[in-house]
């Protein structure tokens, strides 16, 4: 139970912060063995695309769960206690159902890019693995909205009771 909790609180913060070292590493490397000693990696750039591919999508999962997701509540927050508590909860079952149906069609299109097995050019790894992220970053944003759709509509209902 307690490794479910860590999951919950840090899963996407240590698989974004070592995105970035990737990213950060690969590059620096790049800039490294391009000036100082005339010779480009031809991998580095690939390598960097597609952990910042992975970053992107994982991070939907994070701002939702941080509450950061680019979203306009200004006509929300002016509306009465009642109105705002059910804009709230539409728009977060609204998002819900969005990464819902995106993960549900990524996992056949994923599925399609396996079965070509086909290789990125220079890095050689399966291209599976590349869109694999959607499967992931859909899934991490699905269960976010789900919970923060549980949240707001407990804290909603408490609200009412008190």
């Amino acid at each position: 139970m307690k490794i479910i909790r860590w999951l919950d609180e840090h899963l996407e913060e240590y698989i974004l912060s070592g995105l970035l070292v990737v990213i950060a590493g690969v590059m620096m490397l790049q800039v490294i063995m391009r000036y100082a000693f005339n010779a480009s990696l031809s991998w580095a750039e690939e390598a960097s695309r597609y952990a910042f591919v992975w970053s992107a999508l994982v991070s939907i999962g994070y701002s939702i769960k941080e509450g950061s997701i680019l979203k306009v509540d200004t006509l929300v927050e002016a509306m009465p206690g009642w109105l705002r508590n059910l804009f709230t909860n539409a728009g977060n079952l609204i998002v819900t159902v969005f990464f819902g149906y995106l993960f549900i069609v990524s996992v056949p299109a994923v599925q399609k890019v396996m079965r070509t097995s086909q290789l990125s050019p220079a890095l050689r790894i399966p291209m599976g693995w590349v869109y694999l992220a959607a499967i992931a970053g859909f899934l991490l944003a699905t269960v976010r909205a789900a919970q923060k759709t549980g949240e707001d509509f407990i804290e909603s209902v408490r609200k009412k009771g008190s």
